[in-house]
């Protein structure tokens, strides 16, 4: 997608600035790998190209910019992490512009989103992290949210239920099983997660996924709600 003119950002480039570095990071995570970062100047049409979710921001004298294929992409994450998507690039935008552009994620707020996402599986409560990293829960939640635009709840959700899809697609694990091992969630908790979050059933993914792989029809599997927990 490398626009005429502007050249592709090297890791190196990237980790010279360590909020935007945070940001590539957490976005890679939730987009399978299906982002790509240039600088330059900006060009209207392709920021505004239906194919990807864009963001420009500036950085000294140039701009950078941020592509992340949408979910209609079959190389693009799945459309249930859509929602989590766009607001943590909403939050980006607003966190690496004007004048409280900040230059890194706070520390708590980078050990707890590492936390999730390295541990999903593990019990845990905002309090009880909260804890770790010394500061109320309170607070932790607000700069968690205001950082990277979901909820510690939304975000714990929505990786284990990450972790449970590749589970369902990869094992041969039952249901219940799943459940189990998704920090202590009963099978209902885990049903009832589970189709908040991607609009069907576990049973139903795990069919629709085999039917995929088969290349034998299928019935579409719905869009994700559009509440936002």
């Amino acid at each position: 997608m490398t626009l005429e003119g502007n050249q592709p950002l090297t890791h190196e480039q990237i980790r010279t600035w360590p909020a935007f570095s945070s940001y590539f990071e957490a976005l890679s995570r939730l987009t399978n790998g299906t982002i790509q970062c240039e600088q330059g100047a900006p060009d209207g049409e392709t920021l505004c190209a239906a194919s990807a979710f864009t963001l420009s921001v500036p950085h000294g004298e140039d701009r950078w910019h941020i592509y992340v294929a949408k979910p209609k992409d079959p190389a693009g994450p799945p459309p249930w992490r859509e929602p989590t998507l766009v607001r943590m690039l909403a939050a980006m935008q607003d966190n690496l512009t004007g004048a409280k552009a900040i230059k890194q994620w706070p520390s708590a707020v980078k050990a707890t989103w590492q936390l999730v996402v390295e541990h999903p599986c593990r019990a845990m409560t905002l309090a009880e992290v909260s804890n770790c990293v010394n500061l109320s829960a309170g607070y932790l939640g607000e700069q968690f949210e205001r950082i990277t635009g979901s909820s510690f709840k939304r975000i714990l959700r929505d990786e284990r239920i990450a972790y449970s899809c590749d589970l369902l697609e990869n094992s041969n694990l039952r249901v219940a099983e799943i459940a189990s091992r998704l920090g202590g969630l009963s099978l209902s908790q885990f049903n009832r997660s589970f189709v908040a979050a991607t609009g069907c059933s576990p049973t139903d993914w795990r069919r629709n996924f085999a039917n995929r792989r088969k290349g034998t029809a299928y019935s579409p599997l719905p869009p994700p709600p559009s509440s936002i927990n």
